[in-house]
């Protein structure tokens, strides 16, 4: 069985694959290495990596759902969402971590997104986030038992997961990874180590 993320950027999918890698399957996480193989339509590419992976989320698979449903029958598909106020704050503060996008960071999300990175505007990703589960809900209404949508915020976590893919539940918290409340205390301590060491102020540890 394959199980694949299909939610949008910044709806948990890093909670997600985590989940999926304790649950026991082989994870693939994002690879921007295959950005150009999705956008040419390249999918023998894709699939020789896909055929040696149990599970997938971000990108580029999850805008691949119609290509692994056709290849993949006994795939699962899980949307993560989130309310899209929350989504579009979360994503705009992963932006501003990150700073000035490299050029081939632009090409790379103009491809994605399809959108004029890095001139795009609030209303224009909103809209886009908003088609894309849209979409995958339309392809899945007569299919109903491939696809899972979950919401981590709202309480969603292993029970809906092991029970929608039919493994035994695992006896710990799920993990609410990428909180942007644990990415900034991490950015922070960073800071704060890299400024120290600059200083010498830090032991030397090597004596």
């Amino acid at each position: 069985m394959k199980v694949f993320g299909i939610g949008w950027a910044k709806t948990g999918t890093t909670s997600l694959g985590t989940a999926l890698s304790r649950l026991g399957f082989n994870h693939k996480t994002q690879d921007f290495d295959f950005v150009d193989a999705f956008y040419e339509k390249d999918f023998n590419r894709i699939f020789d990596l896909t055929d040696k992976y149990d599970s997938f989320e971000d990108w580029p698979w999850l805008l691949l759902y119609e290509e692994f449903f056709a290849r993949y029958p006994d795939a699962k598909f899980i949307l993560t969402i989130r309310e899209e106020i929350s989504w579009i704050k979360s994503y705009q503060s992963m932006l501003a971590d990150q700073g000035k996008a490299s050029p081939r960071m632009n090409e790379i999300r103009q491809k994605l997104y399809g959108l004029p990175f890095p001139n795009v505007t609030e209303q224009q990703l909103i809209a886009r986030y908003r088609k894309h589960n849209e979409d995958i809900l339309s392809f899945f209404s007569d299919k109903p038992e491939k696809l899972l949508v979950v919401d981590w915020s709202k309480g969603d976590g292993y029970k809906e997961l092991c029970e929608f893919l039919g493994v035994g539940l695992i006896d710990e918290p799920f993990p609410h990874a990428n909180k942007a409340t644990e990415r900034k205390k991490s950015n922070l301590l960073s800071r704060i180590t890299r400024r120290l060491s600059q200083k010498s102020l830090l032991p030397d540890v090597s004596k």
